[in-house]
């Protein structure tokens, strides 16, 4: 009968234990510090990010597998169109010389400076003073002795480059691919009145730029 008592006496402190135990698990686990809780978020925050730019790794590996005359995905500065060469798809913020004018804008062509070398006065002035690169002596051939939009748009793109070039010389014969956002600024101030562009040229191609 001892036994049995002692029996009961002991569910009955089960039962008032099993009235303390909610049944919910990890209860009396021990909490995060403030330290810790920091920790796993800037880890969380690091693995986000470097799954982030393993993604954005691959779809430029991915694009990079591409031909440029697809589209403009390797434009940079918003302002490229695709060209038809693989040459011409070349973006201002991808050369080097073009570093020290691109400060402070998205794309060269929406610079001040870039702006005024295409104003008229600038283009005559430069296509009058005596060039040692210009096969000949050019002459005007627009009406009134002025300059054709074609002629506009060559010299443009001489001025461009000799703004870019800052007085280095390139060399004999040696000519450079300007961006696509460049000529297509210079195109669309000078248009072609038939909308047929000759695009770059290489020096044992091209023809005199006047």
């Amino acid at each position: 009968m001892a036994d049995n008592a002692a029996f009961f006496d002991d569910y009955e402190d089960f039962e008032d234990y099993e009235d303390e135990f909610d049944g919910r698990p990890y209860m009396f686990e021990p909490e995060y510090t403030e330290e810790e809780l920091l920790e796993r978020r800037r880890r969380r925050e690091r693995e986000g990010e470097r799954a982030q730019a393993e993604e954005a790794a691959a779809q430029q590996e991915s694009l990079a597998a591409q031909p440029r005359t697809t589209g403009s995905w390797w434009c940079s500065c918003e302002s490229c169109d695709k060209m038809p060469t693989e040459e011409e798809c070349f973006c201002c913020k991808d050369w080097d010389v073009l570093h020290g004018h691109t400060e402070g804008v998205a794309c060269v062509t929406l610079g001040e400076g870039f702006r005024s070398l295409l104003h008229l006065w600038v283009l005559e002035a430069f296509f009058h003073v005596p060039k040692v690169n210009w096969k000949k002596r050019p002459t005007p051939e627009g009406p009134n002795g002025s300059l054709s939009t074609k002629q506009c748009r060559l010299v443009a793109y001489r001025v461009f480059l000799e703004w870019a070039l800052q007085g280095q010389q390139l060399g004999r014969r040696q000519r450079l691919v300007l961006p696509s956002c460049v000529v297509n600024a210079i195109r669309k101030q000078y248009p072609c009145p038939t909308g047929t562009y000759h695009g770059f040229q290489e020096a044992d191609e091209a023809t005199s730029i006047i």
